[in-house]
């Protein structure tokens, strides 16, 4: 196929689709994860799930090599979207390679590979440089600060008031001291009870 031929078959699978997950993932099936049954040689049926390719592009078409980048949903499995498109083309395949270059907010120059880390007199440096606070991971959440009172409370597993105009829900917990002190679930009458809880907190700059 022509390089505008494949565009043609990746841009058919962009927007929502159904995909079955591959026997080779961490689903559970009756309590086992799938990947225990598939390297004991057993295939069980798994229901297909939804997931949304936002984004998918054409980057080489060289002979039997196909390489394209994908922005995906969560829970897409890209060894799976190869295997589907290939068969859309009347054909097999495998991935050859799988580089992922962003996850959610984070970008692929806020990551460090292990050689990196593993450099003899520079690995705790550069680590210390590249460290995030706890709470980064969850910026898509609504923050609430508390009061001292309510902090202490909080961190000890206590739910507590809060006036903060949030949607109720999860949120991201922060005390007027001890910085992050977790996530907090947050109801329609504004209590907010712990979910998770970073015990000390952390400083944020």
């Amino acid at each position: 196929l022509s390089a505008e031929d494949w565009d043609v078959i990746l841009q058919s699978f962009r927007g929502e689709s159904m995909q079955v997950p591959p026997m080779y993932s961490a689903l559970k099936k009756d309590g086992q994860r799938l990947y225990e049954l598939a390297r004991r040689g057993e295939t069980v049926e798994r229901p297909a799930r939804p997931v949304r390719i936002e984004e998918i592009r054409l980057l080489e078409a060289a002979g039997r090599r196909l390489v394209f980048r994908v922005r995906c949903s969560k829970g897409t499995y890209v060894r799976t979207l190869v295997e589907d498109i290939a068969r859309a083309a009347g054909t097999v395949a495998h991935t050859a390679a799988l580089h992922r270059e962003s996850v959610g907010a984070f970008r692929a120059e806020d990551m460090l590979d292990l050689a990196g880390l593993e450099a003899p007199g520079k690995g705790a440096e550069v680590l210390r440089r590249h460290l995030m606070p706890a709470d980064r991971a969850l910026s898509g959440l609504p923050e609430i600060r508390l009061g001292d009172e309510e902090s202490r409370r909080f961190a000890h597993g206590q739910t507590v008031s809060s006036e903060a105009a949030a949607t109720p829900g999860p949120v991201r917990v922060y005390g007027s001291e001890a910085g992050f002190l977790g996530v907090g679930e947050l109801s329609a009458a504004g209590r907010v009870a712990p979910r998770r809880l970073f015990h000390g907190g952390e400083k944020n700059p």
